[in-house]
């Protein structure tokens, strides 16, 4: 019953709204009136029934750190968006203002795919929990912590920057999950049709990290390490055309949009190993997250 006030309200003002403008086309109004002066009262209801579509959209976002946007301020005030470091500038929070979508942000940093379907995150219930019959978009970003990739860039840089207690990585673990993770996101995407049939699913890909060639200062890894971690980002995002391609769902193809941006680059979109004060290593920066958020408002059309 909340979701049909909300959608009636939006369709209420956005009609509202287009009465006005046609109201002045026709009394040959001032310069308010001058950009509908050169439409039809058909194309002027095209645009209704466009703004009318968005507003007032039910919209979970589901994820991991790279939706979440830890670090980036301001802090939401959602549910558990402390723990989960949730940011109200991360990419559905961006998407959901510009569309004026009801947005349910439940990604959290650290997620699995387990977290999504069948396991709590501290005090975070599964996050599929928050989908339901009246969701109509999802946003989806996970699988990196499945399979170990933001963990062994950090743990590779720092052991080669003199860290201690920095840990081990098994590359031989990392290559047996990346195997698995297209059909765990694929599980995701099932469950996420099962518990809204109507809803538009938007699988959104992980920001590129490093260059395609060659590395930098602030990135410390070895020629080795840097050709094993391009090596799971392109399975990863392998991983996800694939899951796109057999459930039906929207490829939102943001590891490739990222190119050029990675943590060298001169305009980068996610951080350095050691970035400055108060950012969270290789993760989205304010640009990421803005170019994110623009990638998906150009999906949804």
């Amino acid at each position: 019953m909340a979701t049909n006030t909300r959608r009636r309200n939006a369709l209420t003002a956005c009609a509202a709204l287009i009465i006005g403008a046609l109201t002045l086309t026709a009394c040959g109004g001032g310069t308010a009136a001058d950009g509908a002066a050169g439409q039809s009262k058909e194309q002027v209801s095209l645009a209704a029934d466009s703004v009318a579509s968005a507003a007032g959209l039910d919209y979970v976002a589901l994820g991991s750190s790279f939706a979440a946007g830890p670090s980036i301020p301001p802090l939401q005030s959602s549910s558990g968006a402390a723990a989960c470091m949730r940011s109200s500038d991360n990419y559905a929070s961006i998407v959901a203002r510009d569309i004026g979508a009801n947005l349910t942000d439940v990604t959290c940093s650290g997620a699995t795919t387990a977290n999504i379907l069948t396991t709590d995150q501290g005090a975070q219930p599964p996050q599929i929990n928050a989908v339901n019959s009246g969701t109509d978009l999802v946003t989806i970003t996970i699988g990196g912590n499945d399979v170990n990739y933001l963990g062994s860039m950090v743990t590779y840089s720092c052991q080669n920057s003199g860290g201690t207690n920095c840990g081990t990585v098994d590359q031989g673990a990392m290559n047996t999950a990346l195997g698995q993770v297209g059909q765990k996101i694929e599980n995701v995407v099932n469950a996420v049709k099962a518990r809204a049939p109507q809803a538009r699913i938007l699988l959104v890909s992980y920001s590129t990290l490093l260059p395609d060639t060659g590395g930098c200062d602030g990135v410390p890894l070895t020629a080795d390490q840097r050709i094993y971690e391009r090596t799971v980002a392109v399975r990863l995002a392998q991983a996800y055309i694939d899951t796109a391609t057999r459930t039906g769902a929207t490829l939102v193809r943001f590891a490739t949009a990222s190119h050029g941006h990675d943590a060298c680059a001169t305009d980068p979109w996610v951080e350095k190993y050691k970035p400055a004060s108060g950012r969270t290593t290789y993760h989205p920066n304010e640009a990421g997250m803005r170019a994110a958020a623009a990638l998906v408002k150009s999906t949804l059309g």
